[in-house]
């Protein structure tokens, strides 16, 4: 028996989102002359670059950088702009489930002294394991323990977020 899907959000919904986290994070960072954006594994890392994007059409003047967090076995790796010292650093990864993978890279970039660490999820989920706040958030999803929420980047022209 197949797995129903449940659309949550659709492509044009998703930029939508983007470019309203966007708003409020050059709010928040109104004075601030350089942010790294640093994205969880493969998906998040494509969600930053498409953040970057509207950050830049709203704030020219604000110079962006770019890490990729990857985390296998409990290891941390990045790759990119690993320099989090004296930096605004925006942690970015597509869905927050426990929290677990998120609070291993937020104790890494941690330990390179930030000026600041924030959190960005396109979708969230109430089901967190660990003490992890987002910052800025597309979505908020009640779901069961047993139902997951999915973002499928695998047609760049046709993003969507679901439910399974």
């Amino acid at each position: 028996m197949a797995s129903l899907k449940t659309n949550i959000l659709g492509h044009t919904e998703i930029l939508t989102k983007l470019e309203r986290m966007a708003c409020e994070i050059c709010e928040k960072h109104v004075n601030s002359k350089q942010i790294t954006l640093c994205g969880l594994n493969d998906r998040g890392y494509y969600l930053v670059e498409l953040l970057g994007h509207e950050i830049q059409a709203i704030n020219p003047n604000v110079q962006i950088s770019y890490a990729n967090a990857t985390v296998e076995d409990q290891q941390v790796t990045f790759s990119g702009d690993s320099n989090f010292s004296g930096k605004h650093v925006l942690v970015m990864d597509d869905v927050i489930n426990t929290g677990y993978t998120l609070m291993l890279v937020l104790s890494e970039v941690f330990k390179h002294s930030p000026v600041s660490i924030g959190t960005i999820f396109l979708a969230k989920r109430e089901h967190r394991n660990f003490p992890v706040k987002a910052d800025y958030v597309g979505v908020s999803i009640a779901t069961t323990i047993q139902e997951h929420v999915q973002f499928d980047n695998s047609d760049p022209n046709n993003l969507s977020v679901y439910l399974v």
